[in-house]
């Protein structure tokens, strides 16, 4: 066992097919829904026990045990390694990869090959950025075809706690790597998915019969909930009338009633039409997630005739702020908003704009929602990156404010910039540069800004001293290239007045 503060369970599956002479084994490990390397949790944090998963493919028989080197690199860039000692399975247990269905460009999971397992304990270090490279056969004792195709490698990052988003989609989708939830999914895949760190929910509509009551809601939502890792329901909330709000209160407390029979259960709620505070408030400790529905992409613009996309966003979120619900992941819970995603219209440039906007207003946040796929793999992929490089990775900014001034008791000033880390892992080294009318004030260099929950824990100052002239001044805080993070904001500018 290695001693780290973090415990990953480490497995290793095989599969063996056809004879003893010219075997070959491989892993595959660029798509990881159906690859041969995952993880469980998907997005793991810190002091949380993980499983990962090699599966490699293996052509002809192998006699003897078959050995598998695990090489997890920290952020420092310090290799950990293990061997393992991988055990047949009962043959068709586990997935092995897909077998894709030309006509309707979907894939299925091939689940008829035999395989084989072992494990091992880590315990992880802090947030950061790791890498997990799996290799079978590492000294070749193995006679194959091939001894190039022995070696996978993922992405594994490590947040800090209350940092993991969501990023929930309606329908299972093979092609993506960061989706954490998918709200309605077929019973036969939620094991494939589960081994990948993904919840796999049952989808329920939100629509009893007008002479339900809670508990036989409650029956009605749980029903099979067992082969799943919770529920996801549609089409809860409307419009604020008597006759929806009577409604909704009765399904809440029916949400309630039935996770508190299924603590282990998984509660997510995708929410319509308008919101105000009392309606978010009614979701407090019956459900573990909120999904606003916001269609601002095409829908709304289409059926409703907005105009302001951004509108549509913020105001939906306004009452989850004044309920208090945009708090750290795991404490009870939590809204996020979605984004509608639509072959009409989508453009790259724009929905970046839109998740950028989102981590501007509201960085609380711990993700967003999707619902429609865009019509195209490499654009819903696109939005998959996005939810990596703004959630899960260093986001460093100067938000909106971030740049003051304070007189002295002495009369002298000095100008404060305020840097801040929304992201789910500590930055590196950031150059700061503060100006006040074009002339540079003052340079420095932070080893990093760290990830918190908070201002109070995500947010580093600086201060210059500045001997200002009588009249108007511009001054100016920028931030240098940043390795390794996504800038959100990298410069500020705030007006002052000297008397």
């Amino acid at each position: 066992m290695l001693n780290f503060r973090r415990f990953l369970v480490i497995v290793g599956v095989l599969i063996f097919v056809g004879s003893s002479f010219g075997a070959d084994l491989s892993i595959e490990a660029d798509n990881y829904s159906v690859g041969g390397l995952f993880t469980n949790p998907l997005i793991p944090a810190e002091g949380e026990t993980v499983t990962i998963t090699v599966r490699a493919i293996v052509d002809g028989k192998v006699n003897g045990d078959i050995k598998a080197n695990v090489a997890i690199k920290m952020p420092g860039g310090k290799v950990i390694e293990e061997m393992v000692t991988l055990k047949p399975d009962k043959e068709g247990t586990t997935a092995t990869g897909w077998i894709e269905n030309k006509e309707t460009d979907r894939f299925k999971l091939d689940m008829s090959k035999r395989t084989a397992t072992g494990s091992i304990e880590w315990k992880a270090g802090g947030n950061g950025q790791y890498f997990v490279t799996a290799t079978v056969d590492p000294e070749n004792k193995i006679a194959e075809s091939d001894e190039k195709n022995n070696v996978g490698t993922i992405e594994l990052p490590v947040l800090i706690d209350g940092r993991q988003p969501h990023f929930p989609w309606f329908g299972s989708e093979e092609h993506l790597r960061w989706a954490t939830i998918w709200s309605a999914t077929n019973k036969e895949k939620v094991a494939t998915w589960r081994e990948r760190g993904v919840k796999a929910l049952r989808w329920r509509g939100a629509k009893p019969g007008k002479d339900a009551t809670p508990e036989s809601i409650a029956e009605g939502l749980a029903g099979e909930i067992d082969a799943f890792d919770g529920i996801g329901v549609d089409e809860c909330g409307g419009y604020a009338t008597q006759r929806t709000w009577d409604f909704f209160k009765k399904f809440t407390g029916a949400c309630g009633i039935a996770r508190e029979k299924h603590p282990d259960k998984f509660f997510y709620i995708w929410h319509c039409g308008s919101t105000y505070p009392e309606q978010m408030a009614q979701y407090r400790n019956k459900v573990d997630l909120v999904v606003l529905e916001s269609y601002v992409m095409y829908y709304g613009p289409k059926t409703l005739s907005h105009e302001n996309m951004y509108n549509g966003l913020d105001i939906k979120m306004v009452p989850a702020w004044q309920a208090d619900l945009l708090g750290p992941t795991g404490k009870g819970t939590q809204v996020i908003t979605s984004v509608d995603l639509n072959a009409a219209g989508f453009n790259r440039g724009k929905m970046e704009e839109v998740v950028r906007h989102l981590r501007r207003k509201w960085p609380e946040m711990r993700g967003f929602g999707c619902y429609h796929g865009t019509g195209s793999i490499p654009n819903d992929q696109f939005v998959d990156r996005l939810f990596h490089d703004y959630f899960l990775m260093p986001v460093v900014t100067v938000r909106p404010g971030n740049l003051w001034v304070n007189k002295e008791d002495d009369g002298s000033y000095l100008v404060t910039a305020a840097v801040s880390n929304i992201g789910g892992m500590d930055s590196g080294a950031v150059a700061v540069n503060i100006y006040a009318d074009g002339e540079l004030l003052k340079s420095t260099m932070l080893a990093k800004v760290p990830a918190g929950n908070n201002i109070l824990e995500n947010q580093l100052r600086i201060e210059a001293k500045w001997t200002p002239k009588s009249g108007g001044h511009e001054l100016k805080v920028e931030l240098g290239p940043v390795a390794g993070s996504t800038i959100l904001d990298h410069k500020q500018t705030t007006d002052y007045y000297v008397p």
